[in-house]
């Protein structure tokens, strides 16, 4: 991700990013595996995940959109919140877990469809996407100060961040009230501020959000 971004505050952003991070109890989250050119975690992947590869025709999941842009349109029509999904979908092992344990559940479609706009953020070995998502996908998780995957961000739909987790034991029904309920100890002025540099980052970086 070493890109040269148009964004003298970029350090705000990275150094707020931190203060969303939390646990059901108010902790911070334990870090996350490795990105996708860590061979720590890939070389967990059994042949049979190795083989699992997403297709063409099925990128990405169903219900989910990839441009950050969209999602905040859309988020701002249907007064819904964000969730951000920063993935490694083919190798990441605890991406995957969180996939079938969470994202796939009859459960959690349903909360989603009522109340998320879901944002899948990619980082893949073995599917080739555009050179326009990849860049997308390196500033947004570069801005957020991403390191491990998978990393869950939420966020109202004016792009104020409300939590920043990952993958958690309990399945669907417990990863829902996580969402609803668990708030970092941020004041509304910290809140507004990496709201205010995060819009302008991404409109200076990526393109106008309007």
């Amino acid at each position: 991700m070493n890109m040269r971004l148009r964004f003298t505050g970029i350090m705000l952003l990275l150094l707020l990013s931190a203060a969303f991070t939390v646990s059901a109890s108010g902790r911070k989250e334990a870090a996350q595996p490795g990105p996708a050119d860590g061979t720590d975690q890939a070389a967990q992947v059994s042949v049979q995940q190795r083989d699992n590869k997403p297709s063409a025709s099925s990128y990405p999941p169903e219900g989910w959109v990839t441009d950050i842009r969209d999602a905040y349109r859309i988020a701002n029509e249907e007064n819904k919140q964000i969730l951000i999904d920063f993935t490694g979908s083919d190798w990441c092992i605890w991406c995957k877990k969180l996939n079938a344990e969470v994202f796939t559940t009859d459960e959690f479609k349903a909360f989603a469809d009522k109340n998320l706009v879901l944002l899948f953020l990619d980082f893949p070995n073995s599917l080739q996407l555009p050179d326009d998502q990849v860049r997308h996908n390196q500033i947004i998780a570069q801005l957020l100060g991403v390191q491990g995957y998978p990393s869950i961000w939420l966020m109202k739909s004016d792009l104020t961040p409300l939590l920043v987790t990952g993958y958690r034991e309990g399945g669907a029904e417990d990863y829902i009230r996580h969402l609803k309920e668990d708030r970092p100890d941020v004041s509304k002025d910290e809140a507004e501020n990496f709201r205010l540099a995060f819009t302008d980052a991404i409109e200076a970086n990526i393109g106008s959000l309007e």
